[in-house]
This record gives C-alpha cells, structure tokens and sequence, in this order.
C-alpha cells in the first residue's frame, strides 16, 4: 500500500513539474492573428496557447452580446481589438481596460 502511494505520488510530481516548464513557455503579448490585407503565410502552424487575459477579453466581448469573435489582439494602451459576430454582421470591435466593448 505504501509503495502504490509513494508511486503515484511520485507520478503526480512529475505531471506537475511538466506543467510548470510548459507554462513558463507561454508567449505574451498579443495572440497570434493576420492583420487585414497581410499576405505573409506562415510556413508552420505557430507554437502558441491562448492566454487567460485573451480568454477573459474574449468572455467580455461574449457577455457584450457578440459571437465568433477573431483576430483578437492586444494593444498597448492595454486594449483589445478585433473581430466579432453580432446578429448577421461582423464588426471590427475594441474593447477598452474598462470592459466597455465599442465598435468600429
């Protein structure tokens, strides 16, 4: 009994400590996104996770009443902007530090 909890203790700090390198992997910054009217195409898939900031300007955005939302960048100003889907449309939208969303 013993020697089945020190294995899976075991296991389980080796799980962990593979999370922890692979996370201090995460790019920041922007999300990776073609800017309108770009031509370059990568040459492969990009190596990169969403990241939480990304994830909650994404809920933001959802809770404003947008959808489908895409090419969702980071600003310096600390504000976000991108694409969303709003009924039939799709609108160029920023959403500020404040959480106010704003289309463009």
């Amino acid at each position: 009994m013993k020697r089945t909890l020190l294995v899976l203790s075991l296991a389980a700090t080796a799980v962990l400590a593979t999370n922890a390198v692979q996370a201090q992997g995460m790019p920041s910054g922007p999300e990776p996104a073609a800017e309108p009217g770009s031509t370059r195409m990568p040459t492969a898939a990009p190596n990169w996770t969403p990241t939480a900031e990304g994830a909650i300007a994404r809920q933001q955005i959802h809770d404003a009443g947008y959808n489908g939302v895409s090419m969702l960048m980071r600003n310096s100003d600390g504000s976000w902007q991108g694409q969303a889907l709003k009924g039939d449309t799709y609108y160029m939208i920023t959403l500020d530090p404040q959480g106010h969303v704003t289309q463009r």
